[in-house]
């Protein structure tokens, strides 16, 4: 029983590093379980506690020599994984001054979130009809307030607009209008028509500004994964001739971006993920370099580039840390202002889960970019 016991405990311990470790290409559970147990790592305590009492007996039992050893390191091994991520994670607090919540982290995963004010179709092109969720804050305001516009991630052939409900309450309650923005997904291939429907959107919102009560000078482009290479690359090529708005041209410029977590330059992502930026692109990598190139966010950053912020888990299995980096890299070249976080432990989608730390630290960097390059003025909010 001791040596059964230990073998279980060992082959235990064994699975949960691999899903704690697991590297890119793992199928969409195991991403998702390696999200959940590092963004959450404080629940592996209890593991952790009964993995040291179970080395304990089996020391005690007498079991073979080895599995003893294994058996203790195994403990030691659970005890590193759930320390560590939380650890990581109050340390960067710390050193930005930003407070974390036990309280807040203890919450459910995914808690009550608000619900859209109206929903509007913004578009209907090439018969497909465009909508975007409104989230505007209850108080009154005396003047137009800044909005921040929502491009949701999905790899660009999934996800929905309903993901911005995640933000909602944080920016609602900060006096931002957030309007969450519907584009074309593959397939059939819309790379060169989803930049064009994020335009269309922008665009919209000009327009209807002054029934929304939306400064159209003040507008943000906030987008995740997918949704943060659309926001840059509109973001950084707007006004470019081979990427034009779906609909009626006109001024498609934003005061600033935000981007988490999203792929910068396409040639070099595609050296991962080919299959998914052929479904994107329509063509592959070979032979229409050209085309990767115009849809990298990369390639358009120049000195008039609105202020960026991006922030990225270090062990994201999706997109790799290098997208950030390098963009950052060039931004600074091209002085533009921008700020690139990153979180040592976290995965890819780190701030979807409610009260998490990274989601804590995502809404305090957020607010601070806000307060910085587009603030809600007193006088617009009470």
């Amino acid at each position: 029983m001791p040596t059964f016991l230990a073998l279980l405990h060992v082959v235990g311990c064994l699975l949960l590093a691999a899903i704690f470790f697991a590297p890119f290409g793992v199928p969409p559970l195991v991403h998702l379980l390696k999200g959940i147990l590092r963004e959450y790592s404080l629940v592996l305590l209890l593991p952790a506690l009964l993995t040291a009492l179970v080395s304990v007996w089996v020391a005690q039992a007498g079991a073979w020599g080895w599995l003893r050893w294994a058996s203790g390191l195994c403990a030691l091994l659970v005890f590193f994984l759930a320390v560590w991520p939380a650890a990581s994670a109050w340390r960067m607090a710390r050193e930005a001054g930003v407070p974390l919540s036990l309280r807040e982290y203890f919450r459910p995963l995914v808690g009550d979130r608000p619900q859209p004010s109206r929903t509007e179709r913004y578009a209907t092109v090439e018969g497909r009809d465009l909508h975007a969720d409104l989230f505007l804050p209850e108080d009154e305001a005396t003047a137009p307030r800044p909005a921040v516009l929502y491009l949701h991630g999905g790899g660009w052939r999934g996800g929905e607009r309903r993901y911005a409900r995640a933000w909602a309450g944080f920016l609602n309650a900060r006096g931002y209008a957030l309007i969450a923005l519907d584009y074309r997904l593959f397939p059939p291939a819309t790379g060169l028509k989803a930049p064009g429907d994020v335009q269309c959107g922008i665009r919209w919102v000009k327009d209807h500004a002054a029934s929304l009560g939306i400064d159209p000078d003040r507008l943000v482009l906030f987008g995740e994964s997918a949704g943060g290479h659309l926001a840059t690359l509109v973001g950084y090529a707007a006004g470019h001739p081979r990427l034009p708005s779906s609909c009626a041209p006109g001024d498609t410029s934003v005061k600033a971006l935000i981007s988490f977590y999203a792929p910068s330059d396409l040639v070099s992502y595609a050296s991962r993920f080919g299959e998914t930026l052929e479904g994107f692109t329509g063509v592959p990598l070979e032979g229409n370099r050209e085309l990767y190139e115009l849809l990298s966010p990369l390639t358009h950053v120049g000195p008039g580039a609105p202020p960026t912020l991006l922030l990225h888990g270090e062990a994201d299995s999706v997109v790799p840390l290098q997208a950030s980096r390098v963009l950052a890299e060039r931004l600074s070249q091209a002085g533009v202002p921008h700020g690139l976080h990153t979180l040592p432990y976290a995965e890819h989608g780190f701030d979807i889960w409610d009260g998490g730390f990274g989601r804590q630290l995502a809404q305090a960097w957020v607010g601070r970019f806000l307060d910085q390059h587009v603030p809600v003025r007193r006088h617009e909010s009470r």
